[in-house]
C-alpha cells in the first residue's frame, strides 16, 4: 500500500480492518435547507477507534463540499479524532471528507448531500 496514494473503501458493505480504522465517517442529514446551517459530525474510522499515541495518530481531516475547502481540523496525540462541524450550502453537492494518518496516508470518504 502507497503511503501517497489517496484511499477509500474498497467494498463500503464489508471493510477491512484497515479501512475500518481510517475511513472518516460523515455523519450529515441528506437534505438540508439552502443557506440554512447545519451540522456535519466527522469521524475518524467506524468500529475500531483510531489509535492516537505519539507514534501513530491522525494528524488532520478537511472537508470538501465538491471541491470547495469549507474546513480544516489539526489533531494531535491527545486528542479524540472526532469533530463537528457547522456548516451551510447553497446547492447539492459532495461533502468529501479527507484524513491523514501520520503512518497509512490520506483518506478519503464521500456523501450526497441534497439542497431543497
Amino acid at each position: 500500500m502507497s503511503y501517497y496514494k489517496l484511499k477509500k473503501a474498497t467494498n463500503a458493505d464489508d471493510k477491512t480492518n484497515l479501512e475500518d480504522k481510517h475511513v472518516p465517517v460523515i455523519d450529515a442529514p441528506d437534505r438540508v435547507k439552502k443557506g440554512e446551517y447545519f451540522e456535519v459530525k466527522l469521524k475518524m474510522g467506524e468500529g475500531i477507534d483510531h489509535p492516537m499515541e505519539e507514534g501513530h495518530f491522525i494528524q488532520y481531516v478537511e472537508l470538501y463540499a465538491d471541491y470547495y475547502q469549507l474546513g480544516r481540523v489539526s489533531f494531535t496525540p491527545e486528542m479524540k479524532a472526532e469533530v463537528t462541524l457547522t456548516i451551510k450550502l447553497e446547492e447539492d453537492c459532495t461533502l468529501r471528507a479527507y484524513e491523514f494518518c501520520n503512518i497509512h496516508g490520506q483518506w478519503e470518504a464521500a456523501k450526497e448531500i441534497t439542497v431543497e
